[in-house]
C-alpha cells in the first residue's frame, strides 16, 4: 500500500436535505443526488430500530427530569417536542454507539492510508483486529480507494464506499464496507442494496474546492465485482473483527429505487365520485379532445360556430351536461365540414348497461361472412329484400330512416345495412320498417329499446334515437323486431 491517495475536500458538499451536490454529466449547476444509504433503507424493516429509539428516549427522559418538565409546556408544539425527544434519546445513550462507530471508521481509514498511524489506545485492538482478519482472508486494501464518492447518474444517486479490496490470489476487486453496530445479522438486505448501488456506479466523483462544482471531476469506476462484496464487522472496544461475504443483487437495488419513487406518487386517493359525476368528467375529457382536434384543423371555422353562451376551453373549468350536449351538436357540424371522423363515441352512450351483450364498436367491423358476438352472422342475401322495402317508402319515411342512420353513425354505433348486412343491422332495419308501417312515434320506440336493454338511459333527450338503436346487439335487435310486431300503432 502506498500514499497515492486522491485529495478530496474535508467536507462533502450537500444540499439542505443532506443529498450529495453533483454536477450532471451534461454540465450545469450541481443538483442533489440521493444518498445510497437512504435508498438502502427503503426495504428495511425498521420496527426494531424504532423500538430501540423509543427505549432510549424513555431512559433519557428518566435521567433528565428537566427535559420531562419541558414536555408539559411544549405538548402542543410538534417542532419543540421533536427537539426534546432527540435530546432525550441522546441523553439515553442513543448517539454514543453511533459516535464511536464514526470515530472508529476514521481511525481505520487513517490506518489503511498511513502504515505508521497509531490509533488511540482504547481502539488499538479494534484496528489491529481488522487488519489481521483482512490479511487472514487474503484481502488487501487498494491504495487511494478509501472513502470514495461514487455516482449513478441515471438514478441521481451518490454514496461513499468505505474501501476497495483486492483478492490477493486472483486480483478481483471487491467493494468493502465497515459495520460497527452490535450485530450484522439482520442488516443483510440493506447492505445488499447499498453495496449493489456502489458496485454499479457510473464513475468515481471528486468534489473540487469551487462551491459551484466547476472544479469537480469524474474518474473511471474501477471494474469491481457486481456479484459479491465484503462486510467488515468490528464493534468499538471489542477488539474483535469478522469478515463476511455479501451477495449482491441489482434487482433488489432497483426494487428499492422503485419503492422510493412510488412514495412521491400523487392522486392515488380521490374523493368518491358518483356515477353521474364520473360520467360528466369523462364527457368533459371527450368533448375537450374533440375541441382540440377541430381547433388544430381550422380554428376560425370552430370560432364561427362556437356558441356565445359557452366559455372557451381555457376559461371553462368544467362544462355542464347541457353545455356538452350543445357543443356536441356544434362540433358535429364542424367535423362534417372538415371531414373529421371522431374515433370514440360519447361516453354517455358507451356507459349504457347492456344486459345481453356488448355495444358494437365502430373500430371492430366484422369482415364479410364473419360471426361477431355483437353483429351476428352476415346475411348478404337479405340486402335486396330490405332495398325493396326501402324503395317502397315515401320521402318522409326515407328521411326519417336516413336521420336515424346518420345519428347512429355520429355516435360511432353504425346500423347501415349496406356496409355490413349482419343479423344486428338487418333486425334494426326491420324494426324501423315495422315502426314506420305502424306509425309508432319516437317515444314509443325509445320505450321499447329501454325495455330490451333494461336501462332507461336511452330515454334521455340528449341521446339520439339512432344512437339508442345502435346500442343493440343482434339478439336485442331481434327482440325489438318482436316488440314492434306486437305493438299496436296508430292505424
Amino acid at each position: 500500500m502506498n500514499d497515492d491517495i486522491t485529495n478530496t475536500p474535508s467536507e462533502t458538499r450537500r444540499d439542505r436535505w443532506g443529498r450529495y451536490l453533483v454536477v450532471p454529466p451534461t454540465g450545469g449547476k450541481p443538483i442533489g443526488y440521493t444518498r445510497a444509504t437512504t435508498v438502502a433503507k427503503a426495504l428495511d424493516d425498521t420496527s426494531s430500530l424504532m423500538a430501540w429509539g423509543e427505549r432510549m428516549t424513555a431512559i433519557g427522559m428518566s435521567d433528565r427530569p428537566d427535559l420531562l418538565a419541558q414536555v408539559h409546556e411544549a405538548r402542543n408544539d410538534k417542532t419543540a417536542l421533536n427537539r426534546l425527544c432527540e435530546r432525550a434519546k441522546e441523553a439515553g445513550g442513543a448517539t454514543v454507539r453511533r459516535d464511536l462507530g464514526t470515530a472508529l471508521h476514521s481511525m481505520l481509514e487513517q490506518s489503511f492510508n498511513d502504515p505508521s498511524y497509531e490509533p488511540p489506545a482504547a481502539h488499538k485492538a479494534d484496528v489491529e483486529a481488522v487488519h489481521a482478519q483482512l490479511a487472514a482472508a487474503g484481502l488487501e486494501v487498494v491504495a487511494g480507494m478509501t472513502e470514495r464518492v461514487v455516482v449513478l447518474d441515471e438514478h441521481t444517486i451518490a454514496g461513499t464506499f468505505d474501501l476497495l479490496l483486492r483478492v490477493i490470489s486472483t486480483g478481483e476487486l471487491l467493494i468493502g464496507d465497515i459495520k460497527t453496530g452490535s450485530s450484522v445479522e439482520y442488516g443483510a438486505l440493506g447492505f445488499c442494496v447499498q453495496l449493489s448501488l456502489y458496485a454499479h456506479a457510473d464513475s468515481l466523483y471528486v468534489q473540487g474546492e469551487a462551491a459551484d462544482g466547476s472544479q469537480d471531476v469524474r474518474e473511471p469506476m474501477p471494474k469491481v465485482s457486481q456479484q459479491h462484496a465484503v462486510i467488515i464487522h468490528v464493534e468499538p472496544g471489542s477488539g474483535l473483527c469478522t469478515i463476511h461475504q455479501l451477495q449482491l443483487h441489482w434487482w433488489l437495488a432497483e426494487m428499492a429505487i422503485d419503492v422510493r419513487s412510488s412514495r412521491s406518487m400523487r392522486n392515488l386517493l380521490q374523493p368518491w365520485q358518483s356515477a353521474l359525476e364520473a360520467l360528466l368528467e369523462a364527457r368533459n375529457v371527450w368533448i375537450r379532445d374533440r375541441i382540440a382536434a377541430c381547433t388544430e384543423a381550422n380554428k376560425k371555422l370552430l370560432a364561427a360556430h362556437w356558441p356565445t353562451s359557452i366559455l372557451p376551453p381555457k376559461k371553462a373549468k368544467q362544462y355542464t351536461t347541457a353545455e356538452i350536449d350543445d357543443l356536441d351538436v356544434v362540433l358535429g357540424r364542424v367535423e362534417r365540414e372538415l371531414d373529421i371522423a371522431w374515433p370514440t363515441p360519447d361516453p354517455r352512450i358507451t356507459t349504457i348497461t347492456i344486459s345481453k351483450g356488448t355495444i358494437p364498436e365502430a373500430s371492430q367491423e366484422p369482415p364479410e361472412g364473419a360471426v361477431s358476438p355483437a353483429e351476428g352472422v352476415e346475411q348478404p342475401d337479405q340486402r335486396q329484400r330490405l332495398k325493396d322495402v326501402y324503395d317502397g317508402l315515401d320521402d318522409d319515411a326515407k328521411s326519417w330512416i336516413a336521420a336515424r342512420v346518420w345519428e347512429a353513425a355520429d355516435a360511432q354505433l353504425p346500423i347501415r345495412v349496406a356496409e355490413h348486412p349482419s343479423q344486428r343491422r338487418i333486425a334494426i332495419a326491420d324494426s324501423m320498417f315495422t315502426a314506420l308501417a305502424k306509425q309508432l312515434d319516437d317515444d314509443t320506440i325509445r320505450q321499447m329499446i329501454a325495455a330490451v336493454l333494461g336501462d332507461d338511459t336511452v330515454m334521455m333527450d340528449s341521446i339520439s334515437l339512432g344512437a339508442a338503436l345502435g346500442c343493440l346487439d343482434h339478439r336485442q335487435a331481434a327482440t325489438l323486431v318482436e316488440l314492434t310486431n306486437i305493438t299496436q300503432g296508430a292505424n
